[in-house]
């Protein structure tokens, strides 16, 4: 016999005996389980990483040098079952049988080819090809041979295949061609898989594409300035790479051991992370990573559209930091200087119409800038079905798009004549004639039109339903879209001018309740029936004081000279003029009880010379503080008598004070041990403290200083003020180093006592004081003592953590409020501060135990 197919027929004599015990020992469970534990979680990048399933193997086949052979195994339909097994595939709806099918590319070629391509001879004496092997075809070859032609441009540029889904190369979607491969990469050919290593040997990594990006900056940080100093907080890089590099210290156990090698590679050892101490990090730190972190993202996206918790950039949660910014901008009354940094990186990153279209928007306009050319006429055939119908409805509803809208789509070759080619279906041209209604005939115009034609006004609730349409809730919604538009553009909003033209009051500038309680009193002017305080047919009669009315017109006289002009010449019109609100607040002379408060008054006053008491305060077993409250809260709603503001004021000039009344007590301490000649150190820093803020006083609290010798500081630059000043070391360091000593932390509570020292109240101070008033010896001693002593989330958070981690290190029982509290870690893992997630890992209590938790627990 030919020797040839004497070897092909002796392959499967030889092997058979061998792939029994093989399949014997991989479909064993416990074996199955050992190698799932040996995994740790973690998909193997190669063999290697799973030493269990070397040894076994090599054991079984009895061919000890097989461990060493297959360590470097990255594909084959060993690896493949290895990979399936430790990472089933999720709801495959074939249970184990997926671990068992062998891919078309690792089968061996049949034994009736291999005879049939041995045994036949072609022209010249040359053996002919065998037929190709099933499940392989040119068109995957020739899709393969295209996709690595475009990979290896990449990384002629990039240096790496760390990319992401939507990556293009020139006109080529590599992103999405190279995510399938990685998808499938476990049963790809062995030379498939050799050609993509040989461009980048971390093509197809078992962790997140993010990391590998993360660790290349770093990377590329370490060439430039050697490796990071994990001891000293990863002094000198950029705060996104320390950051990272810090998070990976905390997690440094539960990471790939692929993963650990690379971070060994620029210095972070095992060693090294356990030596690691965070970046500390300002407030303007921690701005300036987020904005790090949006510009990547606009860099990558090209748009800062996102929103909600979902939207993580790295491990950034960038979604919850942008609405927080967007949040604190429409807050603020102009631009801030944060708002303008985001401004630069996306000038849309908070526009006054919703994100989804702005998204949508950033994906056109990449397209288009890619080369892609937008036929409106045909009703954009080359974009995805998605993108060409929000387009097509985007030139359907043309008319009824906001201006900056309309400029950004003719950005994009989209004007309002390419709008007006692009064919419409019939539920389109209803939803443009839905859309351009809005602006001259919507249901809600119409509505607003009927009401205001009968009541003359738009002053209506929330949930005021108007013959059937809810006018109450649209109208709510076109005040939103007016400020936003208003505070996006500083212009007023196109469509509000016809409900003005409606009402000119139906957005005012003054919350809205006035303005109905307004357009009620208007209503009872205009029949004859608006009575003003104090003018009710029965004397002594008092239900106004029940009449939300007479209380809302009680006021407004009380406080017309404070009132918005606009607002003033509203109430003009029914009659409450300037002088007319001094006639009835003067009118409301009725008495109250309340003879025995002011003789009280008078005797509290006399013993300490002031009316700055607390709620709280009985004289003479009169509750004299509660009753003051009362006659301040009577005066400010314009209902206590002028004999009465007489008397009192005659008492104390400063009884009811422009100012908080804690201000007022604090000035009154400090006057008496000025006085006395024994002013204490508290009172001194008070004055102190008051001198510094001077601009910022009322000219009333500025001539009271004056009595204690206080003055203007002179003039001196910010820079030299905050420089010049040294602060002593502060008394309660050595109770803090007491403290730290015996406990480990400083995560106390206020009331805390360190042998007989307020110890609480001092770290309180400590932690109110501004960066520039705090001593750079404190803060460094603070700071060695517990590195967490004044940290970005709220302090109970750190006391509640290290109340877990001593009861657990002494072996207690957990007490239930703790237990509820870990708990509660387990449903916010995603939304705490990676510094928390580091704390929190360094007891043990690491994101897989809480995912698994979570994950029972929904069961």
């Amino acid at each position: 016999m030919d020797p040839e197919v004497w070897r092909v027929l002796a392959r499967e004599l030889v092997t058979y005996p061998e792939t029994v015990a093989l399949a014997t020992l991989l479909v064993d469970d416990g074996f199955r389980q050992c190698l799932i534990a040996d995994a740790r979680g973690h998909a193997p990048y190669q063999l290697a990483d799973l030493p269990v399933l070397l040894s076994a193997v090599a054991r079984c086949v009895g061919r000890p040098w097989y461990r060493e052979q297959l360590a470097s195994e990255v594909s084959g339909p060993l690896f493949a079952w290895a990979y399936q097994c430790v990472r089933p595939p999720r709801r495959t709806g074939h249970g184990e049988q997926g671990m068992w099918a062998v891919a078309p590319a690792h089968r061996l070629r049949p034994l009736v080819d291999e005879l049939a391509a041995r045994m036949s001879v072609g022209t010249g004496g040359q053996k002919a090809e065998g037929k190709r092997r099933r499940g392989l075809n040119r068109q995957s070859d020739e899709s393969f041979t295209v996709g690595l032609a475009h990979a290896g441009q990449y990384v002629r540029e990039h240096g790496n295949l760390a990319v992401q889904k939507d990556t293009m190369v020139g006109s080529f979607r590599f992103g999405e061609w190279l995510h399938n491969v990685q998808t499938r990469a476990w049963a790809l050919s062995p030379d498939r898989v050799r050609a993509l290593m040989a461009l980048d040997p971390w093509w197809n990594v078992p962790w997140s594409v993010q990391w590998q990006r993360s660790y290349y900056r770093a990377r590329d940080h370490a060439a430039v300035d050697g490796p990071p100093d994990a001891a000293a907080g990863f002094a000198g890089t950029a705060v996104l790479n320390g950051e990272w590099l810090y998070l990976q210290c905390t997690h440094y156990d539960a990471l790939h051991p692929e993963q650990q090698r690379l971070l060994a590679d620029i210095g972070i050892t095992a060693e090294a992370a356990r030596t690691a101490r965070p970046r500390r990090a300002s407030m303007r730190a921690r701005f300036e990573t987020g904005v790090a972190h949006a510009r990547a993202y606009a860099a990558e996206h090209g748009h800062l559209a996102v929103s909600g918790k979902g939207a993580v950039h790295e491990g950034y949660p960038l979604g919850t930091w942008l609405v927080a910014q967007r949040s604190k901008a429409h807050r603020a009354a102009r631009p801030t200087e944060r708002s303008r940094v985001l401004a630069a990186v996306d000038p849309w990153w908070n526009p006054p119409w919703p994100l989804s279209w702005q998204r949508s928007f950033a994906q056109v306009r990449r397209l288009v800038q890619d080369g892609h050319a937008l036929d409106a006429q045909r009703g954009f055939p080359d974009l995805e079905t998605e993108l060409a119908l929000w387009l097509s409805h985007q030139c359907a509803v043309y008319g009824s798009l906001q201006p900056d809208q309309q400029c950004l789509l003719a950005g994009i070759g989209i004007t309002a004549e390419e709008a007006g080619k692009v064919p419409m279906t019939a539920e389109e041209a209803k939803a443009a004639s839905q859309a351009a209604a809005r602006l001259g005939g919507s249901a809600g115009l119409a509505s607003a039109r009927s009401f205001a034609a009968a009541r003359g006004h738009l002053a209506l609730p929330f949930d005021y339903v108007h013959d059937g349409y809810p006018l109450g809730r649209w109208l709510v919604a076109q005040r939103s879209k007016e400020r936003c538009h208003l505070r996006a553009t500083g212009t007023a909003w196109p469509p509000g001018r016809r409900l003005t033209e409606l009402d000119p009051w139906w957005n005012p500038p003054w919350h809205f309740p006035w303005q109905r309680h307004y357009q009620h009193a208007r209503t009872l002017w205009q029949e004859g029936r608006l009575l003003l305080p104090g003018q009710h047919a029965l004397p002594g009669d008092r239900d106004e004081d029940e009449d939300p009315l007479m209380v809302w017109l009680r006021r407004q006289c009380a406080r017309h000279d404070v009132l918005h002009p606009e607002q003033q010449n509203l109430l003009a019109d029914i009659g409450i003029t300037a002088a007319t609100a001094r006639t009835v607040t003067a009118s409301l002379t009725t008495p109250t009880p309340g003879e025995n408060g002011l003789a009280q008054a008078r005797s509290y006053a006399a013993e300490h010379g002031n009316l700055a008491v607390t709620d709280r305060t009985r004289h003479n077993g009169h509750p004299l503080g509660s009753w003051l409250l009362r006659q301040r809260q009577r005066a400010a709603d314009g209902r206590i008598e002028p004999s009465r503001i007489t008397a009192l004021n005659a008492l104390d000039p400063h009884w009811n004070p422009p100012w908080p009344l804690a201000w007022q007590r604090a000035y009154h301490r400090a006057r008496a041990t000025t006085d006395s000649g024994t002013l204490t150190r508290t009172e001194r820093r008070w004055i102190k403290t008051q001198t510094q803020l001077w601009n910022s006083l009322h000219p009333a609290q500025q001539q009271l200083l004056a009595h204690l010798g206080t003055t203007e500081p002179a003039a001196v630059p910010t820079q030299a003020r905050t420089t010049a000043r040294r602060y002593p070391t502060g008394e309660g360091l050595p109770h803090a180093r007491a403290y730290a000593t015996l406990n480990g932390h400083l995560a106390v509570s206020i009331h805390t006592h360190q042998d007989g020292f307020p110890l609480g109240r001092w770290l309180v101070q400590q932690r109110r004081k501004a960066p520039g008033l705090l001593s750079a010896h404190t803060l460094q001693e603070l700071t060695v003592l517990d590195p967490w002593w004044n940290p970005p989330w709220p302090f109970t958070w750190q006391r509640k953590y290290h109340q877990y981690r001593t009861t657990r290190a002494a072996g207690r029982p957990i007490p239930p409020e703790l237990h509820h509290w870990v708990r509660k870690q387990t449903t916010l893992w995603e939304q705490l501060h990676p510094h928390q997630q580091g704390l929190l890992t360094a007891i043990g209590l690491h994101a897989l135990l809480f995912h698994l938790e979570r994950q029972d627990h929904l069961g």
